[in-house]
């Protein structure tokens, strides 16, 4: 019963930071997206649908903060360059200054959000 009330109470904070980080830097995009969905996912912290849907790993809760923030941009970025150009990474970068750090932090210890079981 606690690991499920745990699992619930995680997944609803990611929801909402997600969803104040999307919407940030969707505003500053200029370009709304469609559903923005949570899975436990383990290959992917994020993907973007040609129908702009956004899904995230609720996982991302227990990663540093800007590291959510980040994700959140990258994705948002996937509404205007559905690719991994040159583009896309300079939009990326124009969303979120220096992410190259988040983008370390997740290669580093992203598999450590996949060792709490609920």
């Amino acid at each position: 019963l606690v690991p499920a009330r745990v699992k619930a109470f995680l997944k609803l904070q990611a929801r909402l930071a997600l969803q104040e980080a999307v919407d940030h830097y969707s505003e500053r995009l200029g370009r709304p997206y469609g559903r923005l969905t949570l899975r436990d996912t383990t290959s992917r912290w994020g993907s973007c649908s040609t129908q702009g849907n956004l899904n995230f790993s609720w996982r991302l809760i227990m990663a540093p903060p800007e590291v959510l923030r980040y994700v959140a941009a990258h994705e948002v970025a996937h509404l205007e360059q559905m690719n991994h150009s040159a583009a896309f990474w300079a939009l990326v970068e124009r969303l979120f200054p220096g992410h190259q750090a988040q983008r370390d932090w997740l290669k580093h210890h992203g598999e450590d959000l996949h060792r709490y079981q609920f």
